[in-house]
């Protein structure tokens, strides 16, 4: 949790993880207070160690201890001033100033480079043993004061390395995702060309062809339309099928059209989770739910929907049902054209569409439902080229 691109958030973290070693301050407070101080060493002190405590804040607000680059410029001044009171203090009020050493070998260890740590935590280390034998410290806080300024440091390079790790880490994840998302693009873009490259360049050829001809040869110009309506026709089977990789899935479908309601102010009712469907089958069901979606906003009226999903064993049967005001339009066409395109490619699908009242009370529903062996709609038959029956309400179509 400490690694974070955040600037603003690592200083935070780094501002409370110097906070929490100063509870050690406590004993050359409590030694100020306790005793039996003059008043002007007193006060002298705790200053010094308000500065003490400030400058050691400061070094860790300032998030040298989360950067790569550890050995920075900014905090190494705030890391000399500590290491020179953490001498000098216990000399000027004694030895409950010796544990200052283990501070400013924590504060070292963050701006400087990893390598040079272990010398500068033994040469601290050595100083401060140093000092408290002049200052008359006993053996067993001799040990331990030695033992912490060593581990301290020590200690410190640890967590920075973790947390440069979790920084290269997450950068590592964003830089793949970034890429794959642009080779992703890019294979689309080699895909379409493929595609319609050859077949867009044919059309041209053969429109010219059959421009010089019509006049000459009807016969042979008749042929070339022909067959410019062939070579496009399978340019947009061959379009969708490649398209029909990008398309959302089902649930996400879901997702979307309960965020576009819910702006509206309307209340939705989706079913739960299940397992994925053939392609095709969500592709089907995605269509009809952006359908249905677009009606509700456009006509309903409507303050709650209800979606239902019944998956059987040879068939997936979705249900939208809104409270609003009911079919829109004349009774023999209800919905518009989205819904007529909708029921051709259900059609095609060997699918059927019911569309109308919801019942007994206002409101209107949309019935599909999907065999789970329908063909993709890119390979599936082509409606008849025809005027479409108009869409009568209440009608299952398929």
């Amino acid at each position: 949790m400490l690694a974070t691109s955040d600037p603003a958030a690592r200083e935070r973290r780094g501002m409370r993880l110097g906070l929490i070693y100063l509870v050690f301050l406590g004993y050359p407070i409590a030694d100020l207070a306790t005793h039996d101080t003059p008043t002007w060493r007193q006060i002298s002190g705790s200053i010094a160690l308000l500065v003490f405590a400030g400058l050691y804040i400061r070094l860790f607000y300032i998030g040298g201890l989360f950067r790569k680059n550890a050995a920075t410029q900014k905090g190494r001044p705030y890391a000399a001033a500590l290491v020179v009171l953490a001498l000098c203090l216990p000399l000027i009020f004694g030895r409950s100033f010796v544990g200052l050493t283990i501070y400013a070998a924590a504060a070292s260890a963050a701006v400087l480079p990893p390598k040079y740590v272990p010398r500068a935590a033994i040469g601290l280390a050595a100083a401060n043993l140093a000092i408290m034998l002049v200052v008359g410290t006993d053996a067993g806080n001799i040990f331990i004061q030695t033992l912490m300024s060593i581990v301290a440091p020590m200690m410190v390079v640890g967590v920075r390395q973790l947390v440069i790790a979790n920084q290269e880490l997450r950068t590592a994840r964003e830089e793949n995702a970034r890429l794959a998302v642009s080779e992703e693009r890019l294979r689309f873009a080699r895909d379409l060309h493929d595609l319609l490259g050859h077949s867009l360049s044919l059309i041209v050829l053969k429109s010219e062809l059959a421009g010089r001809m019509i006049e000459r040869d009807a016969g042979r110009a008749a042929a070339e339309v022909h067959d410019i309506e062939s070579v496009a026709r399978q340019a947009l089977v061959e379009v969708r099928e490649a398209v029909s990789g990008y398309r959302r899935s089902f649930d996400e479908e879901l997702v979307g059209a309960r965020a576009a309601l819910r702006a509206a102010d309307v209340a939705v009712r989706l079913p739960a989770a299940g397992p994925p469907l053939p392609a095709p089958v969500e592709s089907l069901l995605g269509w009809a739910i952006r359908e249905a979606t677009t009606n509700i906003l456009r006509h309903s009226g409507a303050r709650l929907v209800v979606v239902t999903l019944d998956r059987g064993e040879a068939a997936v049967t979705l249900s939208v049902t809104d409270d609003g005001v009911g079919p829109v339009g004349s009774a023999e066409t209800p919905g518009g054209h989205g819904l007529r395109g909708l029921a051709e490619r259900m059609a095609a699908a060997g699918g059927s569409i019911e569309a109308g009242s919801a019942g007994a009370s206002s409101g209107f529903r949309l019935r599909v439902q999907v065999p789970l062996d329908a063909p993709s709609y890119a390979t599936a038959p082509r409606p008849a080229e025809r005027d479409p029956e108009p869409f009568v309400a209440d009608r299952t179509i398929g």
